[in-house]
């Protein structure tokens, strides 16, 4: 590949066999889509005052965050892709800056979300393995400086290329900004160690809390406030288990295309599909959190009510009268 580092103005044009107007659309769509669907629930989220003193408030805005930030450079991204060169600057030094700053925002994102899904696992392991010691110990503040911390200690790891172990540069045969894998060893290492340990985290809590029986939740579920992770019938799998199915379905292609790519180099077609399926989960995160979460299932009932109230208000319904023959 060439170096994107290298002052060469044609770095920055999209060279790659790939249909630009359709990948364009599709990062364009699963933009838009995810910047609305996330920021209509923060809103809604905002707006149940009563659900911010819960600490599993804190850690799904905390993914509706990051799941903002990937779809906003989606949206970003697609403009690029449709002009078939990258559009973000005049000259070098502007492409290169803005180019390395969507590719550090992709991998962030992209960590936060695996990152927060993982305490969101252990949050909901102790929520119904040791629902007393979750009542003593995960309380609004201790979730806030828990998810602080993760977005500090995700902030400083993607910042390795900064210090000359890694790059961020454009790959011009698919148009986006990303990592460029043959100058990022040690980078590549550590992701290479940081995503294991958090899919262990992920793994080793869900396992264990799958063990036990729906018996078992309603015994110790009545013993704690009713939660998030408790569906309509407390149900196992509830909203933990559909966000992991989500991210298996959605995450395991685009991990799958990466390894291609490491192993066999640049693959247009298939890496364009890997960052389609990829940015799916900006989308699906909002989605479930909707159906789930009881107050975002609350808000919008009140909505639908208001808008209902509001219609039949212009529109008032007329009284029948009944017509009687002579």
């Amino acid at each position: 590949m060439m170096d994107s580092m290298s002052f060469n103005s044609t770095d920055f044009v999209l060279t790659g066999d790939i249909n630009s107007p359709t990948y364009a659309a599709a990062l364009g769509i699963e933009g838009v889509i995810g910047i609305i669907a996330n920021v209509a629930v923060l809103l809604m989220t905002l707006y149940q005052r009563k659900s911010w003193n819960q600490p599993s408030t804190i850690f799904f805005t905390s993914l509706l965050l990051s799941s903002l930030i990937i779809a906003l450079v989606y949206l970003m991204s697609s403009f690029a892709v449709g002009a078939e060169e990258w559009i973000f600057g005049n000259t070098f030094e502007e492409k290169n800056g803005s180019c390395i700053f969507f590719g550090f925002f992709l991998y962030y994102g992209g960590m936060l979300n695996a990152a927060t899904l993982a305490v969101i696992s252990f949050d909901r392991f102790l929520f119904i393995v040791k629902p007393h010691l979750h009542k003593q110990f995960m309380r609004p503040r201790v979730a806030l400086i828990l998810i602080i911390g993760v977005w500090l200690l995700c902030s400083l790891i993607n910042t390795i290329p900064f210090y000359g172990f890694g790059v961020f540069g454009y790959l011009y045969d698919n148009g986006v900004c990303s990592l460029i894998y043959e100058h990022s060893g040690l980078y590549l290492l550590v992701l290479l160690v940081v995503y294991p340990m958090i899919y262990c985290i992920i793994a080793s809590t869900s396992i264990w809390t799958f063990f036990f029986t729906r018996s078992f939740i309603k015994r110790q579920g009545r013993s704690v406030d009713s939660g998030v992770y408790q569906s309509k019938n407390k149900k196992l799998f509830g909203i933990f288990g559909s966000m992991l199915l989500s991210y298996i379905l959605t995450l395991l292609p685009s991990y799958f295309v990466a390894l291609l790519v490491f192993i066999f180099g640049q693959l247009d077609s298939a890496f364009a599909f890997g960052i389609g399926t990829y940015g799916l989960i900006s989308i699906m995160n909002p989605l479930i959190q909707s159906y789930f979460r009881p107050e975002i299932k609350e808000t919008l009932v009140l909505f639908a009510k208001k808008i209902g109230l509001k219609s039949n208000k212009i529109h008032p319904i007329e009284p029948q009268v009944a017509v009687t023959a002579d």
